[in-house]
């Protein structure tokens, strides 16, 4: 939409396939349907670092059109915005119909012909002679084959396949001989082997930690935003991890369970928290420890947090000795959960995976190889982290394709 926006803005004539019977399936339930539509992050260097190994190729579209760009560009068109942690930014109104409406009127002033409800089959093609490079002669629909002057493919990855993401751009892709990885969930929830979790179902915790571990080592540790769901956790802090977490079960799967261990008190060390339960049951002395511990953690908690420490709920806390009160601590810096697996591409925020960049020629994200032919955003093998960096960058690469529709 970004695109095609672009493109007619400076003149071109644009039609715009969509196989769903309206657009933006996808863009309405991001972010929980509230959309987190870009990440606010000033600095197009620092915003570029978030993308890993593609960072220095995505330094030429986010110069054009960076995060602070983004957020003018909506603001200019009637839809205030908020800024949350982490630089989260999302509409006023916290609706993703918002985000749609805005990228609706950019498409209907332009003229954009939308054809709706219909699928395309793929690619025709042919090669030059002179150069040898390959153009695209028409995209095949089920009755009739469209020509064009410029292609452009924006289908996404395969995360939510309801929403009609099925991966059909990287098949085309692949088929024109271009180097495409194909996807697999990259930022997605995991799910974990006690059943009990699901008591635990919609606990949101702004600030905790995730460390995994197989036997007693310790081998990654991570913090941020932590969400308990009926089958394990989610949250950004949880989708960013995801593959992380694959690839450690991969490598350890023969040394025995991979444990997640969630700390409630990321930013106090083990002595120190220890040091505010004495003072907690000092002042409280004669409450039983089950009653005591409400200040803590949510109620629904607590429970399964005696359990696994081993300390007497119905101790009074006077009565609680020091090696029950050192394994509360122990629980409460890692609160044990069992890996079970990834969720799959129906839970997915984001998939992996996609054309590779260097098919990419980033001053107009045409194909180096196919020169007649855009690719944007998801399709893009390059890793998003949660934050707004996805949509980010699609805009970034839309706005970029959009605008090149115009070079001679």
């Amino acid at each position: 939409m970004m695109a095609a926006g672009r493109a007619a803005e400076l003149g071109a004539t644009v039609v715009l396939l969509e196989k769903n019977p309206s657009l933006g399936r996808k863009l309405l339930i991001s972010g929980g349907g509230r959309c987190n539509f870009t990440n606010a992050e000033p600095d197009v260097r620092v915003l570029a670092d978030h993308y890993g190994e593609a960072r220095h190729a995505l330094l030429s579209p986010f110069t054009k059109f960076s995060s602070t760009e983004t957020l003018a560009w909506f603001a200019a068109r009637g839809m205030p915005y908020k800024v949350e942690d982490n630089q989260r930014a999302f509409p006023v109104d916290n609706q993703a119909k918002s985000v749609l409406a805005v990228l609706d009127r950019y498409l209907a002033e332009g003229k954009v012909k939308l054809r709706l409800g219909t699928e395309v089959l793929g690619f025709e093609m042919a090669g030059e002679e002179q150069t040898g490079a390959k153009r695209v002669t028409g995209v095949r629909l089920s009755r009739e084959t469209l020509t064009a002057k410029r292609y452009l493919v924006a289908t996404g990855g395969t995360s939510h396949p309801e929403t009609g993401s099925t991966g059909d751009g990287f098949r085309w892709l692949s088929d024109l001989g271009l180097k495409v990885r194909f996807p697999e969930p990259s930022l997605v929830p995991v799910a974990v082997k006690e059943p009990w979790v699901a008591d635990l179902a919609g606990l949101a915790f702004p600030e905790a930690g995730l460390s995994a571990w197989v036997g007693t080592e310790k081998l990654e540790f991570r913090k941020g935003k932590l969400l308990f769901t009926h089958f394990g956790l989610s949250g950004p802090l949880v989708l960013n991890f995801a593959s992380q977490l694959s690839k450690i079960r991969s490598r350890t799967a023969r040394q025995g369970d991979l444990v997640l261990k969630v700390d409630f008190f990321p930013h106090s060390d083990a002595k120190t928290l220890d040091r505010e339960l004495v003072e907690l049951f000092t002042s409280q002395s004669g409450k039983k420890l089950k009653n005591a511990l409400g200040g803590l953690l949510p109620p629904r908690v607590i429970p399964r947090l005696l359990t696994l420490s081993g300390a007497d709920p119905e101790k009074a806390l006077a009565q609680v000795t020091r090696v029950e009160r050192e394994g509360l601590v122990a629980v409460l810096k890692g609160f044990p959960l069992t890996f079970k697996k990834l969720m799959d591409e129906s839970r997915a925020i984001v998939s992996s995976g996609g054309l590779h960049v260097d098919e990419i020629d980033w001053r107009t994200m045409n194909c180096k190889k196919v020169p007649n032919l855009a690719v944007t955003g998801d399709l893009l093998d390059i890793n998003r982290p949660s934050g707004g960096f996805s949509l980010q960058l699609c805009w970034a690469t839309g706005w970029v394709a959009g605008t090149a529709s115009s070079y001679s």
